[in-house]
């Protein structure tokens, strides 16, 4: 438990911090923005009566110890630590990857201690003060943090991303998604550089969706403008030069920065959660020629489509239309291991009696663990061979060529997110010398 004039004194730092650092600040200057407010708390007459009767108890420590999360520290280091859950003075839990829910030997001792945690992490995310209910981001964890005071003490759920995206291949590998569904995936957010698909991906809390989104990133042509908006920062476009990123908050809604981003000149438009008016709003920027991307909460391809029909949402039925791909994402508790997988990919089929059709083509069996093909992506296939000009049989055979690729990047440990971003780049500008690159002919590969 630490001792309550120490508490005093980091509180009191904390205050004089508010509003000298921002979230993406560079380090080294947030670091001498801490450094001259520690100090001058370091140095007052309080301090140094409580430094002379704390043994051992030196600048350089201090300012390290104030620097840290503490407590959770070890669970921040951990890459397999998905999320962690403090629940007020309770033991802390966390969420590990291919484990779950896990219950650890940590927890904070006061509620001082927890106040003195939760002023830190807002305080160290770039805000001023704190609200009954606060979304953060630190740039230190690359995570988002909820905090909520309720009844029963203050909740919190810090929910970490991770530091190198999985890419696609990582994906294929652990078998959230098979190369012949990567390839159609490659396919609908590339285009042939002339008519990408609009793409919501549905699923539950915790399916990866998010992840499954951010792999999709390195598809996108590198000449292409994109505005990413979200309500807290989950993304991750570190590779992409031209792109905006957009965060709403308690005076800017998620529909307001739709709705901007029209100003932007984007090619693409990705929200990172759809739940709300900015459903309408998304359907407009694909209705005047934006290709756009986005996550909803949904179990089915079809529930998505009540839930973009229904309240708060309200979106007219021939404007859903407009969507060309539904992907849903499952999550499984397998003997005790999870595991995401694209559970189910639907095309829109066009509309009857005000019904959006739907086009089922790959389901995911989970008994046989296998991914199961029920049809062919002929409606988006003849809508791209009608706009790039190329007979059907050529998208065919486009697909083929996609999935081979996939394939040999796959044997050869082309994996890592930048990897397969620079492959993907430089394919969509020169195929034949991206392929060359490695070591083949097109021919070659069609034979594969």
């Amino acid at each position: 438990m630490m001792d309550s004039e120490r508490v005093n004194i980091e509180n009191e730092i904390l205050d004089k911090l508010a509003g000298k650092i921002y979230l993406f600040q560079d380090l080294s200057q947030k670091r001498e923005a801490i450094f001259k407010v520690f100090l001058e708390v370091y140095n007052s007459p309080r301090c140094k009566r409580f430094i002379k009767g704390a043994k051992g108890l030196e600048l350089e420590g201090f300012f390290k110890e104030f620097l840290s999360y503490e407590i959770i520290e070890d669970f921040l280091a951990d890459p397999e630590v998905e999320d962690i859950m403090i629940n007020f003075l309770n033991p802390i839990y966390i969420h590990k990857i291919g484990i779950g829910m896990v219950k650890t030997d940590k927890q904070f001792g006061s509620r001082n201690e927890i106040d003195l945690f939760i002023k830190k992490l807002v305080i160290f995310s770039g805000r001023k003060s704190i609200k009954q209910i606060n979304n953060l981001e630190l740039s230190e964890i690359k995570g988002r943090v909820n905090i909520v005071y309720s009844p029963f003490g203050p909740q919190i759920t810090i929910t970490r991303a991770r530091e190198k995206p999985l890419s696609i291949i990582e994906l294929i590998e652990n078998g959230t998604v098979s190369t012949q569904l990567a390839a159609q995936f490659w396919l609908y957010v590339e285009g042939l550089g002339v008519k990408p698909a609009n793409i919501i991906i549905a699923g539950g809390p915790g399916a990866g969706k998010s992840t499954f989104l951010n792999a999709l990133f390195s598809f996108i042509p590198k000449n292409e403008r994109i505005v990413v908006i979200e309500d807290t920062l989950e993304l991750n476009s570190d590779l992409e030069e031209n792109c905006s990123r957009l965060e709403s908050d308690d005076e800017i809604t998620l529909a307001d920065l739709v709705k901007n981003s029209l100003r932007m000149r984007p090619d693409r438009v990705i929200v990172g959660e759809v739940r709300g008016k900015e459903a309408n709003d998304l359907m407009t920027a694909m209705n005047i020629g934006k290709y756009c991307m986005g996550t909803l909460h949904a179990s089915t391809a079809r529930e998505t489509v009540m839930r973009l029909q229904n309240e708060p949402m309200k979106v007219p039925e021939v404007l859903i239309n407009l969507v060309d791909v539904f992907v849903v994402m499952r999550r499984y508790n397998i003997k005790g291991e999870i595991r995401r997988v694209v559970g189910e990919l639907v095309e829109t089929a066009g509309m009857e009696k005000k019904m959006v059709l739907l086009s089922s083509l790959w389901t995911y069996d989970l008994n046989q663990g296998q991914f199961l093909e029920s049809a062919v992506s002929s409606i988006y296939r003849d809508r791209l061979a009608h706009i790039s000009g190329r007979p059907g049989h050529q998208i065919i055979e486009e697909l083929k060529l996609r999935q081979n690729l996939l394939n040999l990047m796959l044997e050869r440990k082309m994996k890592s997110f930048k990897e397969v971003s620079e492959f993907c780049h430089h394919y969509a500008t020169a195929p034949q010398e991206a392929i060359a690159e490695l070591g083949l002919k097109r021919e070659d590969l069609l034979r594969l």
